[in-house]
């Protein structure tokens, strides 16, 4: 569906309101969070396996913004760049997870026994998301952040605060002029390859540093016969 000028300005009045989309989705709340125990909640399941499998380094790219992922010194790092309004997560993960604002306000939801907690993070602030709690992070403005975790990387659906993102999405997609946009996302993979996963990117290198090898000793020899040939002759 497409909306017209009227129906994206009434649309994102609708974005702008004190939680206007938890009317609409039911928030299950009292789940068993911050143990391995809110796995057995009807309302998870496994997560999306593109996130653990993702090349490094990469960017991937849609609607929301842009993905960055790098490895440092074994340590794997997101950039994340997200347009103002949009959300992302819906998720809880195995481990800790660290994120720095780079630029913007972030608004981390959080499911507690409680309920949900809301907090705003803005430019230059550090905050963590314990394993197996779900969140969501929605970005205020135009916001530039940085996370990585402990751990091996494991992630799974809490369906809940999946569709709220949802559908947040679908209504910041339908408040632009070009109207709804894609959800395919692009990615760009970097070079060199990710060192250590898989030894190809060592291989290769060490292929090419052969051949420059061979090709450089040939060149040389050449040069020394020629050189040895032409002194015999002035003898």
């Amino acid at each position: 569906m497409v909306l017209d000028k009227k129906q994206r300005s009434a649309a994102l009045e609708f974005t702008k309101q004190k939680d206007p989309l938890e009317g609409m989705v039911k928030v299950e709340e009292y789940v068993d969070v911050g143990t391995e125990k809110v796995l057995e909640s009807p309302h998870v399941s496994e997560g999306p396996g593109r996130i653990a499998n993702s090349p490094v380094p990469s960017i991937y790219v849609d609607d929301r913004g842009e993905i960055h992922r790098f490895r440092v010194g074994g340590t794997r790092i997101n950039m994340l760049f997200s347009k103002k309004d949009v959300m992302r997560s819906g998720y809880l993960h195995n481990h800790k997870t660290f994120t720095f604002v780079v630029k913007g306000n972030v608004e981390l939801w959080l499911l507690e026994q409680e309920g949900t907690t809301k907090t705003v993070y803005g430019a230059g602030t550090f905050f963590q998301i314990d394993p197996f709690y779900p969140h969501i992070l929605h970005f205020l403005e135009d916001s530039l952040i940085l996370e990585y975790w402990e751990g091996q990387f494991q992630c799974w659906y809490y369906h809940p605060y999946r569709r709220l993102v949802q559908l947040q999405n679908e209504l910041v997609a339908n408040c632009h002029e070009e109207g709804i946009s894609s959800s395919i996302g692009q990615w760009q993979r970097l070079v060199p390859l990710d060192q250590g996963e898989g030894g190809t990117n060592s291989v290769v290198s060490a292929l090419l540093w052969l051949g420059t090898g061979m090709v450089v000793g040939a060149v040389s020899a050449t040069g020394m016969l020629w050189y040895l040939a032409h002194l015999s002759k002035r003898k």
